[in-house]
């Protein structure tokens, strides 16, 4: 069993939309009841993990989860499950982890694949770089004629 498509890190500007991809196929021929959620972690998992190891040995899991929110839920009988997390009109507060968990129910205990994926959300008015570079050259070859024009 094994993503077959998985989130990938993303950076936007505020307003934007995005998909993130998540597909699942199970293996073997056995029909599978497999269910994909989307999760929203505030923070990245990691860091989160290691945060809490500290603070509370043992009930790590638990806490974890009181920080996700669970976005959405689909369910198929099946080998294949595949299922896009769309956000239109991004702001600033979606930042975060955005964690993609598929359950197979198939065997008598439930397996559970995970993949997540960060969401950066740049300010709307930032500029992109490379117009940042672009107007930084042209300010100074526009500047030059000025410089020299008064004493010519």
């Amino acid at each position: 069993a094994t993503f077959t498509e998985v989130p990938k890190d993303v950076t936007v500007r505020e307003g934007d939309d995005i998909e993130m991809p998540c597909a699942f196929r199970a293996s073997g021929s056995t029909s599978y009841s497999l269910e994909i959620q989307w999760w929203y972690l505030k923070e990245p998992a990691r860091e989160l993990a290691h945060e809490l190891a500290i603070s509370v040995p043992g009930s790590r899991s638990k806490v974890t989860n009181k920080d996700a929110t669970k976005i959405s839920t689909v369910r198929v009988q099946g080998n294949d499950i595949s299922h896009r997390l769309r956000l239109s009109g991004v702001r600033r507060q979606d930042e975060g982890v955005y964690q993609c968990r598929v359950s197979d129910y198939s065997d008598d205990e439930t397996q559970e694949h995970k993949a997540q994926a960060l969401l950066r959300v740049l300010s709307r008015f930032a500029p992109p770089d490379v117009q940042a570079a672009e107007a930084v050259s042209h300010i100074q070859s526009g500047a030059a004629p000025r410089r020299h024009g008064p004493a010519a």
